[in-house]
């Protein structure tokens, strides 16, 4: 494990430190990495007398020193979960209150959409509902290019059906005196949700969840195959007569037949003593966490108790068959045995300070699992899964600023207050009860057991996985090692094109996602992280601007307009006018007000044009040896440039104030027709491009003036390109930005462009001055937008839709 990087709060003042002990923490990380993360002090005040309370607080692991508060509750949480997705954070009390959270849009605003209430029940354990769909991969299948082969889905079933075979969202609670309780989210509401002033209050089923109710301190839930949950549960209580038992049960929820109501049904498995274990011999073993090894059908479970004289012993069980003897007067042949399933404990693992959390990777993934300790002494002990074999312990008290003068003393007030890792297991995250965060990179004693190829072929693997699934990439993004990078976007690209067509059609934005965060990694690789991203806006504005093509009479059409004009413009026709010949105007018509809103995407199309053509002369002579991504040379980017020209082309008839907006050196200059004509002579040979054609980019200058494209100035986050240069750990402070990783990327500038210091909505793409008063900004790749929807018409609505949920 290695301390990527440490968040201070503005005041380290421990006045509390007493009181915060009489409260527990609560951290989780969604697939979409974002923290979500429980304190008893508001993080911006400086004193802790003010501030106190119950909040809850989400911080992106790229940008962690802007923490935004969820809600502050009138009880202490017992419970923080995120949902598969990451779109709803689960937030339950002491007293019985369950809230589910959603963004408003933006990662600073959360608003509380759904509201349960079991009155006086203090919630211990929850789980969302399992949508039935798991994909893992094939470990003797890594080698392979195709997805289908490597990526299969398995057989899993979704907790709760309805009518179809629909899964139902949900959540399933389980409260300190065994209680089951489940609610379904309305699936017609998540629409309008986000509309009301107040959550939506749900109602509940419930139900015991063993035959007599019981009081239990710990729980845990995992998903079973079938649908089902698997649910363990521990009375850490020593007075009580069943404190020494872990008890399991398996629990289904069903939706009653005839009417949407849900049904909850419990049944006993085996359970165990931790006397029957390896601890026999220690005096007053105390249940303080019972963990699953993994949550999807797991068949391990982690009990981590405490004992007389301050030490903690953890101890694995496994569900095995066992073969029981039967007496010979009752066997009806010679041997026969009868078989059942026991809990057998397998292996332990003993440390002379108290335990405070446990953890475990939540995907057993290429054979990468471990247990993560949390010590009332402050260390954090990293297990192998399976031998309970401790690989690495460090200590949150001996990390210091390296600023810090040598005779400040180290302050022992903090202690360990919450531990959780990142969904695919590359990055753990400590908080101390102060709220600190304490990020480690926990892949590092893999890789440097593999050598460079099986590293390389794993990191892609690991790629796809998340390109597959739709999973955020962060986390492995920053455990990459730098030297590799080009390795590995070869091979993910080599991948990608052996792809079936339609396979590469429906993960083609997330690959070319994936494929710039890659290169925003290296400093020599942001032009190629800009040609990317101007092709992704590029196939954005292609898909939309298609879509608001409608066929004037759908019985005399074999195929659609977008369709008819890719035949058309394969004939390399290099007079758009005459394209128009062969097109059916009325294929193209369009509302006027549409069109005019249009107008700012239209200009954006416009200029990427007229920057290709202006720097080709350039490129072709300077760079004619540039390896990677060159959007002038991409074939399919070119003519989706020359589609976008033909259709702008007849709109501009319909409505001349959609057009693009030039300033040409002479008025009888028509500066579309020149553009479709380079172009069309472009894609002809966009590799090795004639002299006359170059010679003719070269003029393009002289005759218009060519705006700059957008360029993000700088970005502040983890995954910068400077990281592999400063020394670890990072340290950040709460409201500031780390300045040691903010790194301003050299701006390509076009001989005789135009540029300006104005920052641009790269959503809308508008004008918002030089110092906009408010802005959002992207978490990944540092685009900026106004918070501010200007959108009026249906086409731009949709077009800001489209991108509201891929940023953070």
């Amino acid at each position: 494990m290695e301390l990527l990087y440490m968040t201070h709060r503005k005041s380290n003042s421990v006045s509390f430190v007493e009181t915060q002990q009489n409260f527990e923490f609560f951290s989780t990380t969604s697939t979409c990495n974002v923290l979500a993360f429980t304190t008893t002090n508001e993080l911006t005040e400086p004193s802790p007398i003010q501030g106190w309370g119950f909040h809850i607080y989400v911080a992106d692991l790229n940008t962690p020193w802007f923490p935004y508060r969820v809600t502050t509750s009138k009880y202490p949480v017992s419970v923080l979960e995120w949902d598969v997705l990451g779109r709803f954070l689960l937030v339950g009390d002491r007293n019985g209150n369950v809230q589910l959270f959603a963004q408003k849009g933006t990662l600073s605003e959360w608003k509380a959409v759904y509201s349960v209430r079991f009155p006086g029940e203090n919630i211990i354990a929850a789980a969302f509902f399992h949508n039935g769909r798991k994909i893992s991969l094939q470990m003797d299948k890594k080698e392979h290019s195709l997805y289908v082969e490597k990526f299969p889905k398995g057989k899993f079933s979704a907790s709760v059906r309805q009518f179809g075979g629909v899964p139902v969202e949900g959540v399933v609670i389980v409260s300190a005196t065994g209680m089951l309780g489940a609610f379904a989210i309305p699936a017609d509401s998540n629409v309008n949700i986000m509309k009301q002033q107040e959550p939506m209050v749900l109602t509940p089923v419930t139900e015991s969840l063993g035959i007599t109710r019981n009081f239990y301190t710990t729980a845990d839930i995992c998903y079973g195959k079938s649908g089902h949950f698997m649910i363990a549960a521990g009375n850490g209580d020593t007075k009580s007569a069943n404190s020494g038992m872990i008890q399991c049960f398996r629990v289904a929820v069903t939706v009653k037949k005839g009417c949407e109501t849900l049904e909850i049904g419990s049944s006993a498995l085996p359970s165990f003593f931790l006397a029957e274990g390896l601890g026999k011999d220690l005096k007053e073993l105390r249940v303080a966490h019972i963990k699953w090894v993994s949550n999807e059908d797991a068949d391990s479970l982690i009990v981590a108790s405490n004992y007389a004289g301050g030490g903690s012993f953890i101890e694995q069980w496994e569900l095995t068959e066992e073969s029981m003897p039967i007496h010979k007067l009752f066997q009806s042949s010679k041997n026969e045995s009868f078989k059942t399933i026991l809990w057998t404990s397998k292996t332990k693992y003993v440390y002379n300070s108290k335990v405070v959390k446990v953890c475990s990777t939540r995907l057993n993934f290429m054979n990468c699992s471990f247990i993560y300790l949390a010590m009332s002494d402050n260390s954090i002990h990293c297990l192998q899964r399976d031998t309970f074999k401790r690989l690495t312990c460090t200590n949150i008290i001996s990390i210091r600023d390296p600023n810090d003068h040598a005779s400040k003393q180290i302050r022992l007030g903090v202690k360990i207050g919450a531990i959780n890792v990142s969904y695919l297991g590359h990055l753990f995250v400590a908080l101390d009860t102060t709220g600190q965060i304490y990020t480690y990179r926990c892949n590092f004693m893999i890789q440097d057991q593999l050598g460079t190829p099986a590293l390389i072929v794993q990191t892609v693997n690991l790629l796809e996985f998340c390109l597959v699934t739709g999973f955020d990439c962060l986390e492995i993004l920053l455990t990459l090692k730098p030297q590799i990078l080009d390795n590995i976007l070869e091979r993910l690209t080599d991948n990608f094109n052996r792809q079936p067509p339609n396979v590469q059609q429906y993960y083609y934005v997330n690959f070319l996602t994936m494929k710039i965060a890659l290169y925003r990694l290296s400093i020599t690789g942001q032009q190629k992280a800009h040609d990317l991203s101007n092709l992704l806006i590029l196939h954005s504005i292609l898909i939309a601007f298609k879509s608001l093509l409608r066929p004037s009479d759908l019985t005399s059409h074999d195929k659609g307009p977008a369709e008819n004009l890719a035949m058309v413009l394969s004939e390399s026709v290099q007079d758009v006018d005459k394209v128009l010949l062969n097109l059916e105007a009325k294929d193209f018509t369009m509302e006027r007000p549409t069109l005019q809103s249009l107008q700012q995407l239209i200009q954006w199309v416009a200029d990427l044009a007229l920057n290709i053509l202006a720097k080709l002369p350039e490129s072709r002579s300077f760079m004619s040896s540039k390896q990677g991504y060159d959007i002038s040379k991409d074939i399919v980017a070119l003519n989706s440039i020359r589609e976008l020209l033909v259709m702008i082309r007849i709109w501009g008839l319909l409505n001349p104030q959609c057009l693009p907006v030039f300033s040409r050196s002479t008025d009888n200059l028509d500066i579309l027709v020149t553009l479709f004509r380079l172009l069309t002579k472009l894609s002809l040979n966009p590799n090795e491009p004639d002299d006359l054609l170059l010679d003719e980019c070269c003029l393009l200058p002289n005759q218009v003036l060519i705006p700059q494209l957008q360029f993000v100035p700088s970005r502040t986050m983890i995954a910068s390109p400077l990281l592999p240069h400063v020394s670890l750990p990072v340290i950040c402070d709460y409201g500031v930005e780390n300045e040691t990783l903010k790194f301003c990327p050299e701006i390509p500038i076009v001989e005789g462009g135009l540029s300006n210091d104005n920052v641009i909505d790269s959503v809308m793409y508008l004008q918002l001055g030089r110092k906009p008063p408010s802005l959002r900004r992207c978490s990944r790749c540092g685009s900026c937008s106004s918070p501010v929807s200007v959108a009026k018409t249906p086409a731009m609505k949709a077009w800001e839709q489209r991108w509201i949920d891929k940023c953070r």
